[in-house]
């Protein structure tokens, strides 16, 4: 595994450090799991962005010219 170094507050790492004690985990636990949930939700977003991709193109809808004004829309 590979090491980082962040830079942040003293009293935010304190604060983190008496955290972290009373859920009985690490602060490096708690890094590594945001970090993975991080990365999961980017990887999750674009398999939705690419099974969309892929439901448009097997789409039989089309997009035809725009035949009608934004005011039509809201005449009342």
């Amino acid at each position: 595994m590979a090491n980082i170094t962040l830079k942040i507050d003293d009293r935010l790492l304190e604060n983190a450090r008496n955290l972290a004690a009373q859920q009985k985990t690490s602060i490096n636990a708690i890094i590594r799991e945001t970090l993975e949930r991080f990365v999961s939700s980017d990887q999750s977003r674009e398999a939705s962005l690419r099974g969309l991709d892929a439901f448009f193109l097997r789409s039989q809808a089309r997009v035809g010219p725009k035949t009608w004004t934004r005011d039509e829309l809201h005449e009342r």
